[in-house]
């Protein structure tokens, strides 16, 4: 079995298998949608987790039809976003030292890969401490198509200059496993708010429950 000094690179997700994002970003969208006059349950946001902004609007757009008052429900989703991420805690998912650490112990390269433009996800690697253990980050905006697209991965793989096959990543969003998995690169999937349907999960190399599992298991 392969173990992570088999790879040459490790291209790491932000929103969700870093950091602990995923459920303020689904408290800003129920406070814009109820102050628009419609329901966000958790359940249909789940389906807009590793997204782009684009992408899940139209798709909140096709679920709830003329009710969505466009574009005030945007403006309201960028202010409660900010307000949320002012007045909430980010925290670093359990096991994400450790298996920094055990990359940088291998003597790997490393990057970040996220969906998140970069105006907001700099400072919130910067809030958490993990930004100056990334010298590569590539954001949602920095490519033409997001995932489940293979453009994040392909643009990590060239910043890193390392072949995709010699890359191993961890996502936690169907559209970030098959991203992953569209680039050529392995990856493991490290669910937060569902677990991939599985169709998605079979493009995963492993599923695990967390980061603490992910490296146990590349340890053999």
């Amino acid at each position: 079995m392969r173990t992570l000094r088999d790879f040459s690179a490790v291209v790491f997700d932000m929103d969700g298998l870093l950091i602990d994002t995923e459920t303020i970003y689904c408290m800003s969208w129920q406070k814009a949608a109820a102050d628009c006059g419609f329901e966000i349950t958790r359940d249909f946001y789940q389906n807009l987790v590793g997204r782009s902004r684009a992408d899940a609007l139209q798709r909140t757009l096709d679920e709830f039809g003329e009710i969505v008052p466009m574009p005030r429900f945007r403006e309201l989703v960028w202010h409660y976003e900010h307000v949320c991420f002012e007045e909430e805690e980010i925290v670093v998912k359990a096991g994400a030292w450790d298996m920094i650490a055990a990359v940088d112990a291998a003597g790997l390269k490393k990057a970040v890969a996220t969906s998140t433009h970069r105006v907001n996800a700099a400072p919130r690697l910067v809030r958490t401490g993990l930004g100056e253990r990334f010298a590569t980050v590539v954001c949602g905006d920095e490519v033409t198509n997001p995932k489940p697209a293979p453009d994040l991965y392909l643009a990590a793989c060239r910043a890193l200059n390392v072949d995709p096959k010699d890359v191993l990543a961890f996502e936690d969003s169907e559209p970030g496993i098959q991203a992953a998995a569209a680039a050529g690169v392995t990856v493991i999937a490290v669910p937060d708010f569902k677990p991939p349907v599985p169709e998605i999960a079979e493009l995963a190399w492993r599923v695990c429950p967390s980061l603490v599992a992910a490296r146990e298991f590349l340890a053999g």
